[in-house]
This record gives C-alpha cells, sequence and structure tokens, in this order.
C-alpha cells in the first residue's frame, strides 16, 4: 500500500487548518523557512506505527495555542497499488487509519474491507472468540484473565481496529490455552491460522523510517571507542554490526584474544559476515555500480574499505563520495532494521545538509531509485540542488500563521503564503529552477535567442513545445537585463549566432543603448523587444512611459487556470512561469488563442518557423 497523506490535528505547532500533507507516490519535498514547523511536521508522522506499540507520550504533545477540549489526532489516507487491487479482487481501494491515541488505532475503507472479504478470516475469529466464556478451554488466574479478555476483544474488533502487536498478543492467547484440553491443537491451529492471514493483509502496510539527522559511518574506529559505542543502538556502526550479524564477542576477540591464529579467525569472520550480510543485500539496492566491502585490523584499529568493481580501486570509507557514504549508511540504518524488502514510507530531515552541490543532486537520482521499489520518500530541505526543478508539483510549502500554527500548502503556486514571508518560504524553489537552467542551458551552434531571465525563458519554451516546434533556436536565459551585454560578447567571440530579446521598459531600453552604443551598431538588427517592436521602430519618450514584459503576452484567461496569482513581484513571476511551464508541457493547460497569436507574432518578428 501507498500514503497519499496526512491531516495533522494539534500535534505541536499544527493546528486544525492548512493541516494536510499531502504525498506524492514516489518523492515528495517539504521547503519552509527557519522554524515555519517543518520538523514538527515529519515528527508527527515519523512516530507512528500502523502495528507496533507507541511511546504513551507520543500523542501528549499538544500545541500549546488550543483548548483543553481539543485533542491530538493524525489521520493516515492509503491506497493500494494496482497490482495489489488485482491480486486480491479489490473493490474500495482507499483506505483510512485513525490514530487517537497511542493504543487504539482506528481502521476504515478499502482494507478494512479486504479483512471482512475473507470467510475464513471471519469464521476463525468467531470461532475463537467463542472460546472465551469456555472455563476449561483455558489456563488462565486472576492477574492473566483481564489480559486475556481484552486480546480477544481486540481479536473481535479487528475490523474496525488494527491489532497493535498482534503476533505476540495471539502468542500470548496460545499459551495461556489449557494443555490439557481435548480439543487444545485446533484452537492453536486456528490462532496460527489468524497470525498467518494478518501476515498477510497487515503486510500490505507500509513501514516508516524517520531519521532526523544524517548518520555516517567513519574510515576507521579505535578498539576503545568501540567499545564505549557498540551498546548504544542508535549509533550507525552499532547498527553496522546488528546489520552483518556481528556480536560483541566477536569484536573483542578480534582485537584482544592472546592467541594470534585465533584473533585472526575472528578478524575473518567479521570480514566474512560483512560481506554476506551487508555487501550482497547492497547489490540489490545500488545498482549504479558494483561495490564490495572490505575490513582491516590494523593493531587496535578497525579499518572500513570501499572497492569498485568498475575499476578495483580500494579507498577508505571517507574516501569515496559523500553521496555513495550516506546512501551506504542509510542502508545500514535499513538493513539493521529489517526494512529492506518491505514498502517503506522515507522521512528525512534536511536529508545531505552537509554534502557539497554534486553529492546532493546524486542524492535526487538516489531518491528515485528507491522509489522504484514501492517506496515513498518525503524529506525537508532549505538546499535548492535538493529540489527537482523539472518537477515542481511534488513540492510542499510550509510556514505559520499569525497565531504561530503551521500550515502546510499543497503546492508552492498557492496564493495563501504570506506575501511577507513568502520570498523566503520559495528561495530555495526559485534557486532551484535557476541553479536548474544554469546547469542544462548554454550556447548552441545553431541560432541562440537571449533573453532576460528564466521566465522568458520558460514561456517561450513551452509555447514552442506546445505548437510543436521541433528545429528553433537554442533559448539562453541571461541572469538579468544587464548581464545580456557579456553574452553578446561571448557569443559573438565564439562566432555564434543570435537574437536578442529585450522587455520593452526602462531597463531594456538601457541595454539597448549599451549594446548599439558601447559593443557594436550593428547589433541593433539583432535585437527584438517582447511587445513585437524592433529596435528601429521604439522611441525614447515612448518607451519611458511602457512596461511591457513577456507576461503581457499571457492573456488573462490563462492566468485564471493557474493556482499562482501573479503579482509582478520576482518570486511571483518564477513560480507562475513554472507553472504555465509545467501545466503546458504535461497537457493541463490548454494555452488561450490569444496567448498563442500574441508568441506567434513574436516568433515571427525573431524569424522562428512555426509548423
Amino acid at each position: 500500500m501507498k500514503i497519499k497523506g496526512f491531516k495533522i490535528n494539534n500535534y505541536k505547532s499544527m493546528g486544525t487548518e492548512k493541516n494536510n500533507l499531502y504525498v506524492e507516490s514516489d518523492v515528495t519535498a517539504i521547503i519552509g523557512k527557519n522554524e515555519s514547523g517543518k520538523s514538527n511536521v515529519l515528527d508527527a508522522i515519523g512516530k507512528l506505527s500502523f502495528l507496533k506499540a507507541m511511546n504513551v507520550d507520543y500523542l501528549r504533545e499538544k500545541n500549546r495555542g488550543v483548548t483543553d477540549s481539543e485533542e491530538i489526532s493524525i489521520i493516515v489516507y492509503l491506497d493500494f497499488y494496482p497490482s495489489e487491487i488485482k491480486n486480491f479482487n479489490i473493490e474500495q481501494s482507499e483506505t483510512k487509519i485513525s490514530f487517537f491515541d497511542t493504543i487504539t488505532i482506528r481502521l476504515e475503507g478499502g482494507l478494512s474491507n479486504l479483512l471482512k472479504k475473507d470467510p475464513s478470516l471471519y469464521k476463525l475469529i468467531e470461532e475463537i472468540v467463542d472460546y472465551k466464556n469456555k472455563k476449561e478451554v483455558w489456563s488462565i488466574n486472576s492477574n492473566t484473565l483481564k489480559r486475556r479478555n481484552d486480546y480477544l476483544n481486540e481479536l473481535e474488533n479487528i475490523f474496525s481496529q488494527i491489532m497493535i502487536d498482534y503476533k505476540s498478543k495471539l502468542t500470548t492467547l496460545k499459551n495461556y490455552i489449557n494443555k490439557d484440553f481435548k480439543i487444545n491443537e485446533e484452537i492453536l491451529s486456528k490462532i496460527d491460522k489468524v497470525i498467518s492471514l494478518l501476515d498477510k493483509y497487515y503486510g500490505l502496510l507500509p513501514h516508516m523510517y524517520y531519521r532526523s539527522e544524517d548518520k555516517q559511518l567513519e574510515s576507521s574506529y579505535k578498539y576503545e571507542d568501540i567499545m564505549n559505542i557498540i551498546d548504544n543502538k542508535n549509533h550507525i556502526l552499532t547498527k553496522l554490526f546488528l546489520a552483518a550479524k556481528i556480536n560483541k564477542e566477536e569484536i573483542e576477540n578480534a582485537f584482544t584474544n592472546p592467541k594470534t591464529g585465533i584473533r585472526q579467525q575472528y578478524r575473518n569472520t567479521i570480514d566474512s559476515k560483512i560481506k554476506n550480510n551487508i555487501e550482497v543485500e547492497f547489490k540489490k539496492f545500488y545498482n549504479q555500480e558494483e561495490i564490495k566491502f572490505q575490513t582491516d585490523f590494523d593493531s587496535r584499529v578497525l579499518h572500513l574499505f570501499v572497492i569498485s568493481k568498475n575499476d578495483n580501486n580500494t579507498m577508505e570509507f571517507n574516501e569515496r563520495s559523500n553521496g555513495l557514504r550516506w546512501y551506504i549508511s542509510l542502508f545500514i540504518d535499513i538493513l539493521s532494521q529489517d526494512l529492506k524488502d518491505k514498502s517503506v514510507l522515507y522521512l528525512l530531515d534536511e536529508p545531505g545538509v552537509h554534502l557539497h552541490v554534486n553529492a546532493q543532486n546524486e542524492l535526487l537520482t538516489l531518491f528515485s531509485k528507491l522509489a522504484e521499489r514501492n517506496n515513498q520518500i518525503v524529506y525537508t530541505t532549505h538546499s535548492p540542488y535538493m529540489i527537482n526543478s523539472k518537477n515542481i508539483l511534488n513540492v510542499r510549502a510550509v510556514e505559520k500563521d499569525i497565531n504561530g500554527n503551521t500550515r502546510i500548502f499543497k503546492n508552492a503556486y498557492n496564493q495563501e503564503l504570506y506575501k511577507d514571508s513568502k520570498k523566503e518560504t520559495l528561495s530555495p524553489l526559485i534557486k532551484a529552477i535557476g541553479a536548474d537552467l544554469k546547469f542544462n542551458i548554454g550556447p548552441s551552434s545553431k541560432c541562440n535567442i537571449i533573453t532576460e531571465g528564466i521566465t522568458d525563458y520558460m514561456y517561450i519554451k513551452s509555447i514552442l513545445d506546445y505548437l510543436k516546434v521541433e528545429d528553433h533556436p537554442n533559448i539562453v536565459p541571461s541572469a538579468g537585463v544587464s548581464n545580456i551585454n557579456r553574452i553578446v560578447s561571448i557569443l559573438i567571440g565564439w562566432g555564434c549566432d543570435f537574437k536578442i530579446l529585450l522587455d520593452y521598459d526602462n531597463a531594456g531600453y538601457k541595454e539597448y543603448k549599451v549594446l548599439v552604443n558601447d559593443l557594436c551598431c550593428k547589433l541593433q538588427n539583432k535585437i527584438v523587444f517582447v511587445n513585437c517592436k524592433s529596435a528601429s521602430d521604439i522611441t525614447t519618450e515612448e518607451i519611458t512611459d511602457s512596461k511591457f514584459s513577456i507576461e503581457n503576452l499571457i492573456d488573462e484567461k490563462d492566468y485564471k487556470k493557474m493556482a499562482n496569482n501573479y503579482d509582478e513581484s520576482n518570486s511571483s513571476k518564477t513560480i507562475t512561469a513554472k507553472e504555465f511551464f509545467d501545466k503546458v508541457t504535461n497537457g493541463q493547460l490548454e494555452p488561450d488563442k490569444k496567448t498563442i497569436s500574441n508568441f506567434k507574432k513574436l516568433f515571427s518578428m525573431l524569424e522562428i518557423e512555426i509548423p
């Protein structure tokens, strides 16, 4: 099953409005300025468990601003994968699971109906519960009577409530069966069958993996440090030993056994366990390149090495790329929690925050690979390099309202974001769009059209794609109008053909004068203003009173089709252009005839042939 979203009521900084987190089927990013409540959102859902007992204090961390009568609740919305719908012949797929405390988990919808539809499960539960008042069946006393009754009541309510720790509870019920009762084996068999059926159905539920901080392995550890670390279950080195099934005794003997041969035998065992239990599994998890692991014991120091099969180069762990090191550490953490073959919602708070730009970009690729295995990833970030600008529809914006309550917005286009904080909230997203263009767009040997910025690029490119103009000029966005002359100088030096598109305003006219008077008077024939006037047609008096940009070519009807309302601010310009680009490119928006007509006229001035 996959998670569609969460409704978080009154937890920490969350209130009862704008508290829905919609989750993509693959990767979801959460952005927002410091103290906006991003981490509180992850904390609220990261501590949830569908099947295991939760900390009793978890749902007591109530928003200080709510009344005593308003309680914390978290509602999870799930859906089945298409393969599950087919395999189980599911009619109603949407499932709702509600947490009002840490003891009772209410179940409604698809999964509940799936349990009810199984006649054997229904009958088995009915028969087991029917033994409740037959004293001869049970071997219990006054201390265990209540527990038995509670477990049987939970079993009876299994179609509307999830039975937390069901295996442990049903196994305890088996232990309460009177061994001398004549049909005790039959009852035990029935309970085993219920466990087996619940394994099948509850096994569809995803698991939560919450990582609130980056935990990275080091290249080497001293024996004394290992002994101090090994009892800390949260340390990444302890998780390595747990995942590799290496025990404390083996570590101690590998360092301190007085006999050289036995000491070496333990060292070989440790190396072998890491290869068999981690290396083999990592190959299934990571397919960018084949990785091998190797250990070495130098006196009282354990060294960890990574070998790439591509070049057979042996390197210490900290010499490998930060992205790979981060991913290995993540995998070890997952393996230690027995999550490697399960459907998982990964919740990552500021992942890769200390990584350089390329390593952060690598993480985005690794997230996509991880999501291909029926996993979902939700992460918070401040970094523009941790946002996929080609799909900003997967970005959720978070901010606090005037009362200090965290509000979650389904997309960055939402106009309810406060103007005062909008620029800072959306800053990483806007920078991501610019960074993506910076790394992926450059001059071409064919004709280049130089624009003032990325918004011009996105509008022009989306309309060219909509009109199916395949062999169109290369669009080169400048970092502001005043930088156009520098790009032109480079293109002239490289012998590239180009046209220049300027806004019809004071800044555009000022750059026009720099290009023609300071750079080359012949450039006048290469300059087109966005209102479709050529350079020879303009007058100083007219342009002083004018302000015409690429946004004026978009008809008002098209702006009304978008979630983001263009307000002429720089952040609004970028987000609106990106929304238009995404929706036109994805077929979600059909540009108005007036918009198309305006751009066709502009393309004619730029000598772009329209089919």
